[in-house]
């Protein structure tokens, strides 16, 4: 009898990749930041927001503060201090945590819906391999669809980081009006960045649990659902 608290193969293969891609960036842009070794800065700093994007999206509160403390580019090569080192372990840590929160949202996705109790003569034993496959109601739409209702509401909420880091990016920390310190430009890369991811994040929430078929209807819903939540926090972030 499977596991119900273990992940699928391809998961777990999923897991593996992102956690290893991970780590070796990590250690490339610890080394190739705090040491020389004949790269040029353009290159590190790159390789550093790698490392943020991988984590996202709970790097994105820890990627504001490096902003606001205006340390968002690599330490200066030949230092290697403790500070540094525990920086860069603290994405080591988001990374870990994405892991747990992907694996909590596969087997809570995966878990069947239970039908309704029928009465029986005699109870009818289910052989374990046979796949469970979600019972199809009217229009296409399973028991499923319940799901949505805490998958689309954390998707907003891992959202919040990237909007934060959006509203700086687009015209600075006195926002687009001019007031204050005045409109900061040449971040707004940064911006589009983060409303994309945040439009992925959504498409993933609604395409992933199986609430529609066929599958190609819930992919474009998705994607479409994606795109306008993507839009949307780039028209209010840039306000």
């Amino acid at each position: 009898m499977p596991d119900k608290g273990s992940l699928p193969r391809w998961a777990r293969i999923v897991v593996a990749v992102y956690l290893a891609v991970t780590v070796a960036a990590v250690g490339a842009s610890l080394v190739t930041g705090s040491f020389e070794t004949g790269l040029d800065a353009v290159f590190r700093e790159r390789l550093w927001l790698a490392v943020v994007v991988l984590t996202l999206p709970v790097s994105a509160a820890y990627f504001a503060v490096a902003f606001l403390l205006d340390t968002s580019s690599p330490p200066s090569p030949g230092v290697l201090s403790p500070t540094t080192v525990i920086h860069y372990l603290g994405f080591l840590a988001l990374a870990v945590v994405n892991a747990a929160l992907f694996r909590w949202m596969i087997l809570s996705i995966r878990r069947p819906v239970p039908a309704a109790a029928t009465p029986t003569a005699t109870p009818v034993a289910v052989p374990a391999a046979v796949p469970q496959v979600p019972v199809v109601t009217i229009h296409g739409v399973t028991r499923n669809v319940r799901n949505l209702w805490w998958t689309v509401p954390l998707a907003v909420l891992l959202s919040f980081p990237q909007w934060l880091v959006a509203g700086l990016a687009w015209c600075g920390i006195s926002g687009c009006s001019g007031g204050g310190f005045g409109v900061s430009t040449g971040t707004e890369w940064l911006a589009v960045t983060m409303s994309v991811v945040n439009g992925l994040i959504l498409a993933v929430a609604v395409f992933a649990v199986r609430w529609l078929y066929p599958t190609r209807r819930r992919a474009l819903i998705a994607l479409a659902a994606g795109t306008l939540f993507g839009l949307l926090g780039a028209a209010v972030t840039h306000g």
